[in-house]
């Protein structure tokens, strides 16, 4: 029977149900993905709704969710050309199937269900995804499960502002620091005001417009003032293509020893890839046709921070040292790129922060201002009766406690 039937037959002839989806799961594509990944042993899998982004249709992705019986989260990009449909990249997060233990724990865990609950289910082997995320729906805004969502987004935040003080000595990177603090800050409002937000680290200004609806104008326009935001993209670009050509070059993807997990070894292989920068850019371009240009800054920023951490991840595994974060740096930035890859430090600095002069007081004054979106998002997460999470001190890392390996130097003893 086909897919689109309600019953296929593999993995040993077990059968496995096909939910009805309320996207158009009958698209030649998104049925080659499902029987794709269904014989890679997904127990369900869920797409995002709607099917194809309407702000962006002529790059948007097919945005999947592969739950499966593996130990920890992988990402993972297929691209499929016709006949199946016209070419479309597909993008496909790994989910272990152990995060779906109890609803209330699925509910607290960071942007995951803001992710499920944003899609519909369009496979499953019979573990009934569907009613689970269900649970998760109800258990989404109980006090104690929201407090620990907004308790991991504003760690976020929290951990980003100390980044600068290691970072000082490379001023367009304690910039990228900044965005992923205004964002963090973002996604604790948009979840106080229960608007689902699965993409707002790489993409929120998909979500300020909400914001400013809540507190009043000119939440953008201090983003784009703090983030440098206002700078022509096309020479961000031609940058970002020259660190990646480099990169790709000198590190491809090592012989991984055991140490390392699946999961970054997808990452690696995810943004070592030129087809993906060059759907990135694709995309970072339409963003821009389409009246969001500080938005496709920020969006090649996060592509340009990603593919400078592969010569970092390329030497731990040469050295066949343990696994670390793929996105969370372990060490100093700036000398080991002067070690591993030098050349790329001055186009790196470009897609960052732009051409004009950076300086420690300008990323200060970026600072200040982070610091007053943060104290605005306090307050929104007051007035929706949000519950407000235990205040910390947000302050870049002192460099007198400062050490070689920051592992060891964020937890003194």
């Amino acid at each position: 029977m086909t897919l689109a039937a309600g019953v296929r037959r593999c993995r040993g002839g077990a059968e496995l149900r096909v939910v009805p989806p309320v996207v158009e799961a009958s698209q030649p594509i998104v049925a080659r993905v499902m029987q794709t990944l269904a014989a890679r042993s997904a127990v369900a899998l869920l797409v995002r709704n709607p099917l194809i982004d309407p702000r962006f249709p002529d790059t948007s992705d097919l945005d999947f969710l592969a739950v499966a019986d593996i130990k920890e989260f992988r990402s993972e990009r297929l691209q499929f050309a016709p006949p199946y449909a016209t070419s479309r990249m597909v993008d496909v997060a790994w989910l272990p199937w152990a995060w779906f233990d109890a609803p209330e724990a699925t509910a607290a865990r960071g942007w995951v269900p803001h992710r499920l609950l944003t899609s519909d289910v369009v496979f499953d082997s019979g573990r009934d995804v569907a009613g689970y995320l269900e649970q998760v729906r109800l258990q989404m805004y109980h006090p104690a499960v929201q407090q620990k969502r907004l308790n991991t987004f504003l760690d976020i935040g929290f951990e980003t502002v100390r980044e600068i003080g290691i970072t000082w000595d490379f001023p367009a990177l304690a910039l990228f620091w900044l965005h992923m603090s205004h964002a963090a800050c973002l996604a604790a409002a948009l979840d106080a005001m229960r608007r689902l937000c699965p993409n707002v680290y790489t993409r929120p200004f998909d979500y300020l417009d909400d914001l400013e609806d809540r507190i009043g104008a000119g939440v953008r326009t201090a983003w784009v003032g703090a983030l440098r935001l206002d700078v022509a993209l096309e020479p961000l670009v031609t940058a970002l293509r020259r660190v990646h050509v480099t990169v790709a070059t000198k590190f491809p993807e090592p012989e991984w020893p055991d140490t390392i997990r699946n999961g970054t070894r997808f990452e690696y292989r995810y943004w070592l890839s030129r087809a993906e920068l060059d759907w990135r850019i694709d995309v970072a371009r339409e963003m821009a046709r389409c009246h969001e240009p500080a938005g496709a800054v920020f969006y090649l920023r996060f592509c340009a921070y990603a593919i400078a951490r592969l010569p970092m991840l390329h030497a731990r595994a040469r050295n066949g040292e343990d696994d670390v974060s793929f996105l969370r740096p372990e060490k100093a930035i700036l000398p080991e790129l002067q070690r591993l890859v030098p050349e790329i430090i001055d186009d790196l600095s470009i897609v960052l922060a732009g051409t004009r002069d950076l300086d420690r007081a300008a990323v200060t004054s970026s600072l200040s201002s982070l610091y007053a979106f943060r104290d605005l998002v306090a307050g929104c997460l007051r007035d929706c009766d949000a519950p407000v999470p235990e205040q910390k001190t947000w302050a870049p890392y002192e460099p007198a406690l400062m050490h070689a390996d920051r592992t060891e130097a964020r937890c003194p003893s």
